[in-house]
């Protein structure tokens, strides 16, 4: 398991996390986020979306390197997630990941 993954498991424990390509461009559009994930899957036209408010927010925007299934259980849940938000990263260190 790579660092961003062991960070983005701390973040879902302690910090707040929103699943979803729907509630990330609502996040990004109310711009609380700190940190947009989408898998390396996703759809286009989500991605566009993420990406867009995202350079408007001027947050972050991080391609994992896995699907949306293998995102999905790596956070713990048995469905795909394409996209996801970080709000607070807790304990995490995944924001400073990202800026390297």
């Amino acid at each position: 398991m790579s660092s961003v993954d062991q960070e983005l498991r701390l973040a879902l424990s302690t910090g707040k996390v929103q699943l979803g390509s729907k509630a990330t461009v609502r996040e990004l559009r109310r711009g609380r986020a700190k940190l947009a994930i989408v898998s390396s899957n996703c759809p286009r036209d989500a991605r566009e979306t993420i990406d867009n408010y995202g350079k408007l927010s001027e947050i972050p925007l991080m391609e994992h390197p896995k699907d949306s299934v293998d995102l999905g259980t790596l956070c713990g849940k048995p469905f795909p997630v394409s996209a996801m938000v970080i709000l607070d990263p807790g304990d995490s260190k995944i924001l400073e990941l990202v800026k390297k």
